[in-house]
């Protein structure tokens, strides 16, 4: 968060542009990223030119554009972090633009770097999708995951066009069921720690049956719940009435018993309130599913995407049904390429942070050897050759070093070769950095030393 008093000096600085001629330059640079993606079939190298052109031109935030100013000049914290986001809104249209041209061009990399920024400063549904589709171009099946989930994470229902990327997503991943994933963002966005998450198959063990039948599969119902019962079968009745409150048509509901001994409590409850739901019968089957007593297994898609519940059952568990009956995407259990393999689940790893010099690196590894040169010359105090290593590695284009880290590197050379208000001035109107909650601690960093 800003201090009052960084606030201030924005304010100060961002003054010498007026407010109607810097919203004159954010309609222009957005007019020509509309007009380079427009003609980037025609001509894709003038059209990343223009786009390119069209990120450069707001490069220097400006809050005065997007927030109105006090009476004596302050622009009050909130209305700051307002302008903030207002401006990475603005900026998510230019990157984006530059990363769908790369990405046209058969230049994934690049191009998702790009996206990825975009989809930080203004996460939309499309713009997560088009960041999905560059990474599993890239053959990155578990970002390009991570990515669709946080696109889609409360939508309710998905378009043809981001049903087929997770299904993309899913095969570079090589997941069994696309549809699964979906099922996972869906229950993980909207009930959060309210629900644990099973990946599938779910395989009920040899010898498993119904006190109805004799032989059971759990792909005979689209949607299967299995309520674990307690051993002294005390909750049993409030537990299952709840049940036949929440449970829509269609869901088949079966009935466990904790153990062999204890199913015939469980059988009375059923038979004197009248419930027609039939035992789930075998030997430790509890065990073998991982159930604790009173809780609640649901099994869809054959058996592929699963979910635990706890009590009480209500509107909790209401929703997680809700989200196990929608069907977003047709395929085939398991999926051709799945690799026969658990998911890996494991969360990705974090871009990389700061380096202990205040320095901003990329968000690749391994580090381009141009970058090493630079960060080794600013550590010997060589901040000229620093300067002009850390500026080539941005104008490369290639995304590597984008802008505002670029500027991040920048204010620090700057400050290195005694140019402490530039070094200020930089990182003042730098507003859509992946290390801005680190700009008070660099801001201390290019002072002025005190006399």
């Amino acid at each position: 968060m800003r201090s009052a008093l960084v606030l201030l000096l924005m304010v100060a600085v961002s003054s010498v542009v007026s407010a109607e001629e810097g919203s004159a330059v954010i309609a222009e640079a957005e007019r020509l990223a509309v007009e380079a993606r427009a003609q980037a079939a025609r001509d894709p190298v003038a059209a990343l030119e223009q786009a390119l052109r069209a990120l450069a031109l707001t490069n220097e935030f400006n809050p005065t554009v997007f927030v109105e100013m006090g009476r004596k000049g302050e622009v009050v914290e909130d209305e700051f972090q307002a302008a903030r986001v207002a401006y990475g809104e603005h900026r998510a249209h230019l990157y984006e633009a530059v990363g769908a041209i790369l990405v046209g061009q058969g230049r994934a990399l690049p191009g998702s770097r790009y996206l990825r920024r975009a989809f930080l400063l203004d996460p939309t549904p499309a713009r997560g999708v088009a960041l999905a589709r560059a990474e599993t171009s890239l053959g990155r099946g578990r970002e390009a995951l991570d990515a669709i989930q946080r696109a889609i994470a409360g939508l309710t229902s998905l378009s043809p066009e981001v049903a087929a990327a997770v299904a993309e997503a899913a095969d570079a991943a090589h997941l069994p069921s696309a549809q699964a994933e979906i099922d996972r963002g869906r229950l993980k966005a909207t009930l959060k720690d309210a629900v644990t998450l099973r990946d599938g198959p779910v395989v009920l063990p040899s010898g498993t049956r119904l006190s109805t039948q004799p032989s059971f599969r759990l792909e005979d119902a689209p949607l299967s719940l299995i309520y674990a019962a307690e051993e002294s079968c005390r909750s049993c009745s409030a537990d299952l009435s709840a049940l036949q409150r929440v449970v829509p048509e269609g869901v088949r509901v079966l009935a466990l018993p904790a153990n062999a001994e204890a199913d015939v409590a469980l059988r009375q409850v059923l038979d004197i309130y009248g419930y027609p739901w039939p035992l789930l019968l075998g030997p430790n089957l509890a065990d073998e599913l991982a159930l604790e007593p009173r809780s609640v297994l649901v099994v869809a898609r054959g058996g592929w995407s699963a979910a635990v519940f706890g009590p009480p059952f209500g509107p909790t568990l209401a929703t997680g049904l809700a989200a196990f009956q929608r069907e977003d995407v047709r395929e085939t259990v398991p999926r051709p390429r799945w690799n026969r393999r658990p998911p890996d689940r494991r969360p990705l790893p974090p871009p990389p942070a700061l380096l202990e010099d205040g320095l901003a690196p990329g968000e690749d590894e391994p580090f381009p050897p141009e970058f090493t040169t630079a960060v080794e010359a600013y550590r010997d105090g060589r901040y000229a050759e620093a300067l002009e290593g850390f500026d080539a590695l941005e104008a490369v284009g290639d995304g590597w070093l984008l802008p505002p880290e670029a500027r991040l590197n920048r204010a620090l050379c700057m400050a290195g070769l005694g140019r402490h208000r530039e070094a200020r001035r930089i990182l003042l109107r730098t507003g859509d950095s992946r290390f801005e909650e680190a700009i008070d601690a660099t801001l201390e960093r290019v002072a002025p030393p005190t006399r």
